[in-house]
Parts: structure tokens; C-alpha cells; sequence
């Protein structure tokens, strides 16, 4: 019987998925991550992986279930991590969207009366800005991040600035 390689390359292409799934969500534990994720591929496939139990407290029996994914195979995890990964894309692409130019000379405004010179918004500021925008707007709408700038004093507006001109 011949055995049949799997590809090497997949390797290379499943690593840098779950590194751009990590990184849009920084918070989260490497293990944290993979856990979220085998659950989510899990609830979408007939709850694949999931194992029930019954452990012992005291005299009763409770049933627990754990998820082992131990027999999948890595050409459905990278089809799985790739579909998630393009769903994160376009959620960013609609954050991005909703980030007028109208929103960004707004608080570009509110910067300057904070005290902020207008030589320093410059071009890779505002980049960084819109990028600002973007990750924080998985929290709040835009409009709502633009009305808590209004009501920041104008300390808090500088502090913002600074925040917002070391972004990356």
C-alpha cells in the first residue's frame, strides 16, 4: 500500500491564516483563539469534533462534552480558516466604508483646537487615523467614536493624537 503525502505547502498557508485571524484579534490567547475557532468550525459542521461525557461529582453523573479534532484534516481546517478569514476581510471593507472624509476633517478639526498644530496631520497621519477608525469601530459605529471625541476635554484630544500618531 503506497502512503499518500499531504501537501508540505499546506503548512506555510494554514500558519499564515491563523497569524491574520490572531492579529485582528490581538487580545485574545494563542489557545484562547484555537479553541474559539475549533467551537466555531464545530457549531457550522454538524457539531464535528464534539465529544460527550459523563464525570463523577460526588454520586451524580454530569454529562460535559469536549471538542477533538484530532481526525480532521487540514484541507477542510484551511477551507474553514480561509471562509473566516474572508468574512473578517469584509467586515473590514463596511468599517472602512463607513469612514468619510467628512468623519476624519471632523476630528482632524477637534485635534486642532485641542491645541494640535496643523503640521503635524499629515499624510501618514491621517492613514493611521482611518486605520484607527477601523479597529475601534469593531466596538462602536463610527459616528459614535466621532461624538466621544467631541465631548473629550482638550487633554484627552491630545492624549487621542498621540495615541493615534503611534497607530500602527
Amino acid at each position: 500500500m503506497k502512503h499518500i503525502m499531504r501537501d508540505p505547502n499546506r503548512i506555510k498557508r494554514i500558519l499564515t491564516l491563523l497569524q491574520k485571524i490572531w492579529e485582528h484579534q490581538a487580545d485574545v490567547r494563542f489557545n484562547q483563539l484555537i479553541s474559539n475557532l475549533q467551537s466555531l468550525y464545530s457549531q457550522e459542521n454538524n457539531s464535528f469534533g464534539r465529544r460527550e461525557v459523563y464525570t463523577k461529582n460526588f454520586i451524580d453523573l454530569e454529562k460535559t462534552s469536549y471538542l477533538d479534532f484530532f481526525y480532521l484534516e487540514d484541507d477542510k481546517w484551511e477551507e474553514f480558516l480561509t471562509s473566516y478569514w474572508s468574512s473578517i476581510e469584509q467586515e473590514l471593507m463596511l468599517r472602512r466604508e463607513e469612514i468619510n472624509v467628512d468623519k476624519i476633517e471632523e476630528v482632524i478639526r477637534l485635534f486642532i483646537e485641542a491645541g494640535i498644530e496643523s503640521e503635524q496631520i499629515t499624510i501618514p497621519f491621517k492613514e493611521n487615523l482611518k486605520a484607527f477608525f477601523v479597529q475601534e469601530s469593531r466596538w462602536l459605529t463610527v459616528e459614535a467614536i466621532v461624538n466621544l471625541v467631541r465631548n473629550f476635554s482638550q487633554n484627552e484630544r491630545r492624549e487621542l493624537f498621540v495615541k493615534v500618531k503611534c497607530y500602527i
